[in-house]
Formats: structure tokens, C-alpha cells, sequence
């Protein structure tokens, strides 16, 4: 077992913890190695509030996706096909919204 991070919009926190992080129209939850990574992929679609999940999934189940690029992003990204149970969540995180009113 390996931890992984998928990061997604704050408004998914509570359906993924009661129902677990659902795959997305390719059938495909995206992963990161770290929490740092898996905000990149999320922060580039200019999401707000952010959450990051840790999952601990079967290595052999992940596997190396090649839809970002691993030269602008600076790490991989990792698929997982199909759901990933709430009970596969170890730790959660809150982003919070950057403030506008930057000086």
C-alpha cells in the first residue's frame, strides 16, 4: 500500500467522505505523490477552496497517466481506474481562497 493525493474543489469534501472520491467521465480518479503536486493540477483550473485527500491504495492499482505534462508540472500524475472507497482516506486538508485584496 502506497499513500497518494488527489486534490478537488472544497464544495466534493462531504459527498467524498461519505461516498469516497468518484472516478470522472474517463472512468479515472487523478493522483499525485505529494500534496504539493496534486495542488498544482488543481490550482492550474483556478479553483478557490481547495481539499486534498490522502489515500492509501495498492500500488499495483495506480498506475503513471500521461494526459499532463511532466515538464510544466515538474512530477507525475498517477490514475487510478475506477472509485476509491472513503475507506481508502487517511487525512484531509483545507486550502483556503487566496485573498483578492493583495497590496
Amino acid at each position: 500500500m502506497k499513500k497518494y493525493y488527489h486534490a478537488t474543489p472544497s464544495k466534493n469534501l462531504l459527498s467524498i467522505i461519505r461516498e469516497g472520491i468518484k472516478a470522472g467521465c474517463d472512468g479515472v480518479v487523478y493522483l499525485a505523490e505529494t500534496r504539493e503536486d496534486a495542488l498544482k493540477f488543481i490550482c492550474i483550473r483556478c479553483f478557490e477552496d481547495i481539499v486534498i485527500f490522502e489515500v492509501k491504495l495498492p500500488e499495483d492499482k495506480v498506475y503513471e497517466t500521461f494526459d499532463h505534462s511532466q515538464q510544466f508540472f515538474k512530477c507525475k500524475a498517477y490514475g487510478y481506474a475506477g472509485n476509491i472507497s472513503e475507506k481508502a482516506i487517511q487525512n484531509i486538508w483545507k486550502y483556503p481562497a487566496i485573498s483578492k485584496d493583495i497590496e
